[in-house]
């Protein structure tokens, strides 16, 4: 089975005392049968999700301290977003880029919209276990 590692992902979690902090990954792809009779195509684990949201943020946006509401994956499509973990670590999340947000018990992060064009993506909130392939 070939495989393709091509999508970043930023992974924002937690410690016991609620300190934010990013670490860096790639969400493994693999060639897959998928969706027959159609040629196989590159395909990711599959993730147990309770539900999606298509989000825009306006240009100038900021939001201050805060804990992501889920566990979830959001996949940007446009834009570009900085988020800055309480230990100091800073991602900007842009189009093709994924960022999983676990960091929903303790301080949280800020983040804010720095394109000149809204940030467009969309949410998926994962049901699957805190140990997920990414």
């Amino acid at each position: 089975m070939t495989k393709l590692s091509a999508m970043r992902v930023y992974r924002l979690t937690e410690d016991a005392a609620g300190e934010s902090s990013f670490t860096d990954g790639e969400l493994v792809r693999s060639l897959n049968d998928f969706a027959p009779p159609a040629l196989p195509f590159y395909t990711s684990a599959i993730e147990k999700a309770s539900g999606y949201t298509a989000i825009r943020i306006p240009v100038g946006w900021v939001g201050e301290l805060h804990r992501s509401p889920y566990r979830q994956m959001m996949f940007c499509c446009a834009g570009a977003l900085k988020v800055t973990a309480t230990d100091g670590s800073v991602r900007t999340v842009q189009a093709g880029d994924a960022w999983l947000m676990a960091d929903n018990h303790g301080k949280g992060h800020r983040s804010e919209v720095v394109s000149a064009v809204a940030f467009d993506a969309v949410i998926i909130i994962l049901a699957g276990p805190e140990n997920s392939s990414f």
